[in-house]
């Protein structure tokens, strides 16, 4: 539910920007145009691309990059180009250099910090378009009353506030989208140490850069159980799986189970958030 909150803030005020800067096309200057076209094409990838990074499983940067940079190119080019072809230009290349880093950000990200990221990037995104909006404004002032026209309500501060306490609720208080490796440990660790079960435990250890042993052998036809044994971590703290269903975030220096259900014999594949380091599952 914040995701979608965050992009339509997103489209709204974006959209507004490319409005407003239409509506005073004369007035601007060149220098002044590129700073608006540059702002918001910045902030629109950051943002879309974060978003998009944390909502994909795989975590894969080529559609989250494809998706941020093409979007902020396209709104760099139409806010600039009212005004001059160099603030397009402008635009179009802070569109690029934002939705790189805003993908790499939501690929980055562990499961239990994406909404409070995602909201400080609303909270940010909020910030930085509003003194957009403020300087737009004041460029463009004149001394006659009746050429200034009453601002809509995505750009009153009082609803910005509002809607951002509202996506505050979202994120902290609906709780994290997944469950933390101790979460699930402690389950499990339950469940194995004080009733009955046929399931064996195979222990992978994870480093910074890499996870061993490569390939862990199981049963076919019989639940296991995989403890992700964590020393220090990096990148491979985020363990991920599409194949065996599971995204979960490890904690450091303990024990991290995994119960995986019975499977039918081939090889299934595991890897890190940033799809870096990987491991595989053969099941015979």
């Amino acid at each position: 539910m914040l995701m979608i909150f965050s992009l339509v803030l997103v489209f709204l005020l974006s959209s507004y920007v490319v409005f407003y800067t239409f509506q005073n096309k004369n007035r601007l200057s060149c220098m002044t145009g590129m700073m608006i076209s540059m702002t918001n094409s910045m902030m629109v990838s950051i943002a879309v691309g974060t978003i998009i990074g944390t909502l994909l499983e795989n975590k894969d940067l080529t559609i989250p990059t494809i998706i941020s940079v093409t979007t902020g190119m396209a709104v760099g080019f139409i806010t600039g180009r009212p005004v001059s072809l160099m603030a397009s230009l402008d635009g179009l290349t802070a569109g690029i250099m934002g939705g790189m880093m805003g993908s790499m950000l939501g690929v980055m990200l562990q499961p239990k910090s994406t909404e409070v990221m995602v909201f400080f990037i609303d909270i940010v995104f909020v910030a930085v378009i509003g003194i957009l909006i403020r300087l737009i404004g004041e460029e463009t002032k004149s001394n006659k009353p009746e050429s200034q026209s009453k601002k809509p309500l995505v750009a009153n501060p009082i609803f910005l506030v509002m809607m951002l306490l509202f996506m505050g609720f979202l994120a902290f208080g609906s709780g994290g989208e997944y469950k933390n490796g101790t979460e699930q440990a402690s389950t499990e660790v339950e469940e194995i140490e004080f009733k009955d079960t046929s399931n064996e435990i195979h222990e992978i250890i994870v480093e910074p850069t890499e996870y061993t042993p490569n390939n862990t052998v199981i049963k076919a036809g019989t639940p296991s159980i995989l403890n992700f044994k964590t020393e220090e971590v990096g990148c491979t703290g985020i363990v991920l799986s599409e194949e065996l269903g599971f995204n979960i975030s490890l904690k450091a220096h303990t024990d991290n189970y995994v119960t995986i259900p019975s499977l039918k014999p081939g090889t299934y594949h595991y890897a890190c958030g940033m799809n870096m380091y990987k491991g595989t599952i053969t099941v015979q």
